[in-house]
């Protein structure tokens, strides 16, 4: 099993994670959720694990790899020390990579998505950049150098990812006993302040922040402010995944000089080469501003999506390759649909109409192949039940009723 399939596998446990901290945040009048917000945060978790579902494997054959031709010590069977390893090294890889996540534009474009959302809650654990295992099996090499195998390796991240989800919120809070990071010392990690920002870098623990100097403490007269310091832009949790890029192309294009160019991806994030300038985008649509029809919609539909690639990253052994690959672009594509529904894009009906039509479509396909007849005939309900409710004049209009929908679109 690769972390991908650790991570499908814990779905129900972070779905209780998060009807827990509704549950006592509303009763405790403490409650840090938006619809929207959320939507995309799930949204960008779930293709990071749709990614990760092509991506794992080659991951967990590189690591073996490693570990048999290049390993530098071997443990004997059952041994402790190796989980140890697999634990606090582990983290300490983390820490460097999530370091250089913030001191490197190219990886901020990257790693910034976790970032984006100003909100501070479980979901927010799970708002993960697609493209972030690309780069993290650099960091990650001491592990099989040390003898610690792919198991335990990716279950001991595993593990560290399920605390870091604990770490998101304003309602488990726990003392760390100078050791553990917890979510007061977290909450800082996600603000904008100068003082906080590229601070509190550990996943699990402190210790590698009081030694490298990144610890800091909340001030009561700088309270964190969440967010990126480019600001909140969009609900969509694909779109999501190209905004940094796309700043750091345009700061490109306007500059001549190759040195700088360069430096634009590789110098430090936030960095404007003389006489460059990047554009005051709108912020994502207000949540009082969707429409409730496009709510009820998007959570109807964002469902069925869930549902979908549950389906497909649990059981996928049984699915061939063209199927998983058929699917993947499916889900991909419902994802940016509904997340435009949701920052009310001009185009976003037309779009969820072609989406729809592609899953009736496939869904069609698929009732004439062996083993997809359920499958495709609930493809081809969800299509249906779609088709029929956006003819609801509710939301019909939601997509155009933002005034900031031709802006954003720009």
């Amino acid at each position: 099993m690769d972390v991908n399939a650790y991570y499908a596998l814990g779905i129900p446990g972070y779905l209780l994670v998060i009807a827990l901290e509704l549950a006592l945040g509303r009763r405790r009048g403490a409650s840090d959720y938006g619809f929207a917000d959320s939507i995309g945060n799930l949204s960008a978790g779930m293709g990071e694990v749709l990614v990760g579902l092509f991506l794992g494997p080659s991951l967990v054959a590189l690591y073996d790899w490693a570990f048999t031709h290049l390993a530098l010590v071997r443990w004997a069977p059952g041994a402790v020390f190796p989980w140890v390893l697999a634990f606090f090294v582990g983290d300490l890889c983390y820490y460097v990579y999530h370091r250089a996540g913030h001191r490197v534009a190219v990886f901020w474009a990257i790693h910034g998505v976790h970032h984006q959302s100003e909100r501070f809650n479980v979901t927010l654990a799970i708002r993960h950049p697609w493209l972030s295992d690309s780069y993290a099996a650099i960091f990650y090499a001491p592990l099989p150098l040390l003898g610690v195998t792919s198991t335990q390796f990716f279950l001991a991240i595993a593990i560290i990812s399920f605390y870091s989800l604990t770490i998101h919120t304003r309602i488990f809070r726990r003392p760390g006993f100078f050791l553990l990071t917890t979510p007061d010392s977290h909450i800082v990690h996600h603000a904008r302040n100068p003082r906080y920002i590229g601070r509190n870098l550990g996943a699990m623990f402190t210790l590698w922040d009081r030694i490298f100097g990144t610890h800091v403490e909340v001030l009561p007269h700088d309270p964190p402010e969440l967010g990126a310091r480019v600001g909140y832009q969009t609900h969509d949790g694909a779109l999501a995944q190209v905004l940094f890029f796309r700043d750091l192309l345009h700061l490109a294009r306007q500059t001549p000089a190759l040195r700088d160019k360069i430096r634009v991806f590789l110098g430090p994030p936030g960095w404007i080469p003389p006489g460059a300038s990047l554009p005051v985008r709108p912020p994502a649509r207000p949540e009082e501003a969707i429409p409730a029809a496009t709510r009820g919609y998007v959570l109807a539909h964002f469902t069925l999506a869930s549902l979908l690639a549950v389906y497909l990253l649990w059981l996928r052994a049984r699915h061939p390759l063209w199927l998983q690959g058929l699917l993947f672009l499916l889900l991909v594509h419902a994802l940016t649909s509904l997340g435009g529904l949701l920052d009310g894009r001009s185009s976003a009906r037309s779009h969820e109409l072609l989406r729809l039509a592609a899953w009736g479509v496939v869904g069609g396909v698929l009732l004439g192949v062996p083993g997809q007849t359920i499958l495709g005939a609930c493809l081809l309900g969800a299509a249906a039940l779609g088709l029929l409710w956006l003819r609801a004049p509710g939301l019909r209009d939601a997509a155009l009723g933002a005034p900031l929908a031709q802006a954003r679109d720009q």
